[in-house]
């Protein structure tokens, strides 16, 4: 994890040039020491905020990194071992279907081995498997079609219950398959209501506005705009200074067009610490002018500051939910190098069991004692499974 620098034990110099392995938070920290001038309240609030931001920046980069990182040795590790489980799948498929053709096989033991063959072919047919499509169709009472059109009457039925309207279905593109036609139908239907309780919200809020604001109303506002106003006038200035048309050497112009591709970036953002950080690095800034800012000032910045910090809270929590999605972790695991790795030795110790039992259930449909006590072996564990 990121450290910050302990202020007391240094003093940055706003005029100086960022090195390297300086964050724009530590460059931008206004610093009291021993001989300085005793920080006011708002200032000590601006120096938090920007310690925060740090931090949070700090662990968002982790997150990232650690995505990263861990990607390609998820992809390799596991992939292999997950095309080694299909193809005993399919295996296992054909094998099954052999075994179901001979003779001395009952009826209750060919429904139930049919049942398992078909849900064999379902799963392999879902990655594209063609060839297990077309067998499941021959096997089964239902085609995959079919069994598509009755998940989808379901879902259709089940969504026209919870939005409260009929779905309008005849929208739908034709080359869509009938659960995927189902979803999209209900995410427009869900848009447009949702668009109208937006246009009730507007409404209502439209309303109160009419109404005469309270104090901490006005002062919420105001604060509000004063803080606009505070990230108008940094980039303005950045404007002024970067303009590239103002500059006739062709290498200080390509300079400044970058410079100033950054400051409307960050604009655009609203990101007043990167316009800052901007000024700090062209020297528009000193350390006596951040200190000498009105009180009113510093607490726009703050203001601003603490948005930025709300902002990369959220966009923490959801790589972190992101994160821990891709790579299975549970809710209560931390997302870190260590909890990932296990989790990667975990998958692929599971899955190399499962090859090993699969191997030794191939093995057993081809034996006519092993036929029927795994047939008996897979209908108790549906009933423990709750299947049945």
């Amino acid at each position: 994890m990121k450290k910050t620098k302990d202020p007391s034990k240094s003093q940055p110099d706003l005029f100086a040039q960022a090195t390297p392995a300086e964050t724009a938070c530590t460059a931008l920290r206004l610093g009291s020491g021993k001989s300085g001038p005793r920080l006011s309240a708002a200032q000590q609030r601006f120096n938090r905020l920007l310690e925060k931001i740090d931090k949070l920046e700090g662990q968002v980069t982790e997150i990232n990194t650690l995505a990263d990182a861990f990607r390609p040795l998820y992809q390799g590790t596991l992939e292999p071992l997950r095309e080694a489980h299909r193809a005993l799948m399919r295996r296992m498929a054909l094998t099954l279907d052999e075994r179901l053709q001979r003779k001395g096989v009952t009826p209750t033991q060919k429904r139930n081995g049919l049942e398992i063959l078909c849900e064999l072919c379902e799963t392999l047919a879902a990655f594209g498997d063609e060839a297990m499509a077309a067998l499941h169709d021959q096997r089964s009472a239902r085609t995959l079609r079919q069994k598509e059109e009755d998940q989808a009457a379901m879902m259709r039925s089940m969504m026209e219950q919870a939005l409260g309207a009929p779905l309008d279905m005849q929208a739908q593109d034709d080359s869509l398959d009938p659960l995927e036609a189902v979803m999209r139908a209900s995410h427009e239907r869900l848009h447009e209501a949702m668009q109208a309780e937006e246009a009730q919200r507007e409404a209502a809020q439209a309303k109160r506005k009419k109404k005469k604001p309270t104090p901490t109303q006005l002062k919420a506002e105001q604060q509000q705009e004063d803080a606009d106003t505070v990230l108008r006038q940094v980039y303005r200035q950045l404007a002024s200074a970067l303009h590239p048309d103002r500059e006739r050497d062709p290498a200080e112009q390509q300079r400044k067009t970058a410079l100033m591709s950054e400051a409307n970036a960050a604009y655009a953002k609203q990101d007043l610490l990167a316009l800052l950080h901007l000024q700090l690095r062209i020297a528009q800034a000193d350390m006596q002018d951040m200190l000498q800012q009105p009180e009113e000032r510093i607490a726009a910045m703050s203001l601003l500051l603490k948005q930025q910090a709300s902002e990369l809270e959220s966009e923490l929590f959801a790589r972190q939910h992101h994160l821990m999605e891709e790579f299975d972790l549970a809710f209560y695991q931390a997302p870190t190098a260590a909890a990932l790795r296990r989790q990667l030795e975990l998958r692929a110790k599971d899955l190399k069991e499962e090859l090993t039992f699969m191997e030794a259930d191939i093995a057993l449909v081809q034996d006519d004692a092993g036929f029927k006590r795994w047939l008996k072996n897979q209908a108790s564990m549906s009933r423990d499974a709750g299947y049945f």
